[in-house]
C-alpha cells in the first residue's frame, strides 16, 4: 500500500498545523542529532557501510545479544518484506486490524494469509499457521499483550516462527520487549523501529532481531546499501546519546488519557481504549475521510483516516497524542465538526 497510511499532509495543498496521523514522537528532530547529522553531511560522496555491521554490532551490544542477532534495515517495513520474501509460500495469521503491510508482504510472495481479531487472541490461543505477525503495542488500535500473555502464548506454539513488531514499544507501559529473552525463543524475529521515539521517519531506520540460525534465513535477502549513510549516522548517535531519546511515558500516557477522554464525552464520536500515545475512535456522523477533509481545510489539523484498517469501518479514525494545547485545539475542532 503506497498511498493510504499516515503522515500523508503532501497530498495537500496547504501546511500542515498539527499532525495528528503519526504515531511518530510529536517533539521534533532533537538539535544535538540535527547537529549531527548536518556535520555529516559530506560523507554521502561516500558509499555507506554495505551491510550496515559497525551499527549492527552497536546494537547488539547495547541489547546484550550475541553477534549475529540483529540486522540493520531500511525501517521495519523493510523487514516485514525481507521475512515474507524469506518464508516464500508460507501459511500466514496477522492479528487484525493492524499495519497493512504485513499482509501485503505476504501476498507479495504467495503466502496464504489468515486473519484472527485482537480481541479473539488469548494466551491460549493455537495456531496451525506457518507464521504469525503480532504487534505489540498494536497499530492501530493501541492493545498490547503483557509480557506473562505474550510467553504463554509464545510457549504454546512453537512450531510456528512469531513476527513480534515492537515499533511502538517505548510508548507503553503495559507491554514488555523480547529482545531480552531471544536466547531461549527461537521462533521469534522482534522488528524494531528506530524512528518513532527519535523523531526520525524520512531516515527509515529499524532492526530486526532474532537468533542468529533465524535470522540468517531473512538475511540471506539482504540488499547491500539499503540503509543510507546519513541514517547509519543517526544510529550512532542515538546509540551514544539514549538517555536523551528516552520518554517521560507517564507523562505522554497522561495527556493520551485526557484527549481520549475528552473525546469520549462527546456522543457523536465512539472512542476506543488505549495502552500507548495513540487510538481509534469513530464519528458517527459522516465518514472518516470527509472528517479528515474537513479538518485540514478549516483548522490545518491532519488525522489518520483508519477506515482502510482491514475489519474497521468508514467511520474510524486514529489520533497520536500531542501537546496539551495542541489536544485541546483537536477537541475544539471536534466539537465544531459534530455541529457541521
Amino acid at each position: 500500500m503506497i498511498q493510504g497510511h499516515g503522515d500523508d499532509g503532501y497530498l495537500f495543498d496547504q501546511p500542515v498545523k498539527m499532525d495528528f496521523s503519526s504515531n511518530v514522537w510529536y517533539g521534533g528532530l532533537q538539535e544535538g542529532l540535527k547537529t549531527h547529522l548536518s556535520s555529516r553531511i559530506a560523507g554521502i560522496d561516500h558509499y555507506p557501510d554495505a551491510g550496515a555491521g559497525k551499527l549492527q554490532a552497536l546494537l547488539e551490544k547495547q541489547a546484550g545479544l550475541p553477534a549475529g542477532s540483529i540486522m540493520v534495515t531500511n525501517g521495519a517495513t523493510e523487514a516485514i518484506y525481507l521475512v515474507a520474501q524469506a518464508f516464500t509460500g508460507a501459511t500466514a495469521t496477522v492479528i487484525a486490524p493492524t499495519f497493512a503491510e504485513y499482509a501485503d508482504a505476504c501476498s507479495l510472495y504467495r503466502h496464504q494469509v489468515l486473519y484472527m481479531s485482537w480481541d479473539k487472541l488469548t494466551p491460549d490461543t493455537t495456531f496451525s499457521t506457518d507464521m504469525v505477525f503480532l504487534c505489540n503495542p498494536n497499530n492501530p488500535t493501541g492493545q498490547t499483550l503483557d509480557e506473562h500473555a505474550l510467553q504463554r502464548l509464545l510457549q504454546l506454539n512453537k512450531h510456528t516462527v512469531f513476527i513480534i513488531d515492537e515499533a511502538y514499544i517505548e510508548f507503553t507501559l503495559d507491554a514488555a520487549s523480547m529482545l531480552p529473552h531471544l536466547h531461549r525463543l527461537p521462533n521469534v524475529l522482534v522488528l524494531r523501529s528506530l524512528t518513532k521515539t527519535c523523531c526520525i521517519p524520512g531516515l527509515r531506520l529499524g532492526y530486526i532481531a532474532g537468533r542468529k540460525q533465524l535470522l540468517d534465513r531473512v538475511r540471506a535477502y539482504k540488499m547491500p546499501w539499503s540503509v543510507n549513510s546519513l541514517a547509519l549516522e543517526a544510529g550512532y548517535y542515538i546509540l551514544d546519546h539514549l538517555k536523551q531519546f528516552t520518554l517521560d511515558k507517564e507523562s505522554l500516557l497522561q495527556d493520551t488519557f485526557h484527549l481520549w477522554e475528552s473525546i469520549r464525552k462527546m456522543p457523536e464520536f465512539k472512542v476506543t481504549p488505549t495502552h500507548t500515545h495513540f487510538f481509534l475512535f469513530e464519528t458517527l456522523t459522516g465518514t472518516a475521510a470527509s472528517l479528515k477533509a474537513w479538518l485540514m481545510e478549516k483548522h490545518g489539523i491532519l488525522i489518520r483516516d483508519a477506515s482502510n484498517f482491514y475489519g474497521l469501518e468508514q467511520g474510524h479514525c486514529r489520533v497520536a497524542c500531542r501537546s496539551a494545547n495542541d489536544n485541546k485545539l483537536l477537541t475544539t475542532a471536534l466539537r465544531q465538526w459534530t455541529l457541521y
